[in-house]
């Protein structure tokens, strides 16, 4: 992302988690213990959304709102995943193909399909296997798909400068980004920053701090000129940064030349087109991993730009398939306008959101689903979340954060009960990013301190009771 930002919560806030030691809360009390915690004077200005269910039997535990709209963020990643999932199944492949027009050979078209992971290496790879097939010269190189450049209309001008947003194209090379890398030096000296050869001006205003201090990274474009800000900890692991560029095609282009040049064909002219289909006679297919592994960065690490472009992939092969997969399933009233969640137009309830989890329990791809899902105190963008708490390996989950919005939807898998669905969401509380994502932590803790107080002979065997197993 061009704007990567991550700040730790105060120890405090961390502090207010329920320990992972305190077990005993039974079901009939979670209703009092939830509101207890919603109806604290800190979030009156907001507006939460909850609903709790078992997530073998649906029975609601807890719902506060759940048949309203809200703002879900990233949520929104999971009605993408589970509708591409229910098109293509997690084996489908993305290719991108160089084709020509025969008998000739002259004019090529390189062609994408929306893989988001296509890589400088991967076209490499296709030059390559192109210059066996005894071809030296290329008159005109077509990149087919890349325009006309379209950016959603809808995400916020914040996103669009900081980084958050990404262009989408059916051919994106490096995800139509520049990759750098950061590493902190001596106390007080800039981040030193490798990065790939461009024609881009970076400016360095990063600097090493001591661990009292926050971490943050970001970055802003403008022209051929990227200014990179923030600061890491001395001694700490180096960082990625990806940058999308705003404008990419002078950026494929560069790459296609380079790529054609060192493979030993000599490239005349490259020009950008928009149809969206080969020429006749294919001469080179690269397939992208299965969807299976692609939907992995869209989960765990939230990627905004493989959300959008599995989205367009979507829409391309069968327009409105992910609204009419929501509807068959039962979600109700969804209003979505991107894959990713950037847009402050999407809307979905939490029990939309639980309904699509549970449904996605039920299908074949249960066990990948899960497994795709970030672990709280482990993996994704829960890594950091939730540790030393009863959630602790006990949460599976997807996160949502926008300006004035937290969300967090999943499983729990509690001590002594039955696992459980949820989603949890606050809009416009008027509180810090970190405040918020405690709040609903606290939530989900007492979750996986819950007890089947009066059925406890229920707990144990197979307890996901839907296919779920928790050692995977």
């Amino acid at each position: 992302m061009v704007w990567l930002r991550w700040l730790l919560p105060p120890a405090s806030l961390i502090l207010l988690l329920v320990s992972p030691a305190v077990f005993g809360l039974c079901r009939q009390d979670l209703a009092r213990a939830i509101a207890q915690e919603i109806q604290n004077p800190q979030w009156q200005r907001g507006q939460w959304g909850i609903v709790v269910r078992d997530l073998s039997s649906g029975e609601v535990l807890y719902n506060h709102q759940g048949e309203k709209l809200f703002l879900v963020a990233s949520n929104v990643k999971l009605t993408t995943v589970a509708a591409a999932l229910d098109y293509w199944g997690a084996s489908h492949r993305f290719v991108t193909t160089l084709s020509a027009r025969s008998p000739d050979r002259t004019t090529l078209r390189l062609q994408g399909s929306f893989d988001p992971s296509f890589s400088s290496q991967a076209l490499q790879q296709m030059a390559t296997s192109l210059a066996q097939q005894g071809i030296r010269q290329i008159q005109v190189l077509e990149l087919g798909g890349v325009t006309p450049v379209t950016i959603e209309p809808t995400w916020a001008i914040e996103d669009l400068t900081m980084g958050n947003a990404a262009v989408i194209l059916r051919l994106s090379i490096n995800q139509n980004a520049l990759n750098l890398e950061v590493r902190p030096q001596q106390l007080g000296q800039p981040l030193a920053l490798r990065q790939p050869e461009t024609n881009f001006r970076v400016v360095n205003e990063t600097r090493t701090v001591a661990p009292s201090e926050p971490e943050f990274l970001e970055s802003e474009v403008r022209g051929q000129q990227i200014i990179v800000r923030g600061q890491l900890h001395r001694g700490s692991e180096p960082a990625e940064m990806r940058i999308p560029l705003r404008e990419p095609i002078p950026y494929l282009q560069q790459q296609v030349q380079r790529a054609f040049a060192q493979a030993g064909i000599q490239v005349q002219q490259i020009r950008p087109v928009e149809t969206a289909e080969p020429l006749p006679d294919l001469l080179v297919r690269h397939a992208s991993p299965p969807l299976g592994q692609l939907i992995l960065p869209i989960l765990q690490e939230s990627d905004n730009f493989y959300a959008e472009m599995l989205f367009a992939a979507l829409e391309a092969a069968q327009p409105g398939y992910r609204q009419r997969y929501l509807a068959q399933i039962g979600v109700q009233g969804a209003v979505l306008v991107d894959g990713s969640g950037l847009s402050r137009q999407n809307w979905l309830t939490p029990n939309g959101l639980v309904t699509l989890l549970q449904q996605m329990a039920r299908t074949d791809h249960a066990l990948l689903w899960r497994r795709s899902l970030p672990l709280a105190g482990r993996s994704g963008t829960l890594r950091q979340r939730l540790r030393d708490t009863a959630a602790q390996d006990r949460v599976w989950a997807k996160t949502g954060t926008l300006r004035g919005v937290a969300a967090l939807a999943g499983y729990v898998e509690p001590l002594e009960d039955r696992p459980l669905v949820f989603s949890m969401v606050v809009n416009q509380a008027g509180e810090t990013t970190a405040h918020l994502r405690a709040g609903l932590d606290r939530m989900v803790v007492l979750l996986a301190q819950l007890r089947a107080c009066d059925r406890a002979s229920e707990v144990g065997g197979d307890r996901w009771g839907l296919g779920f197993h928790r050692h995977l």
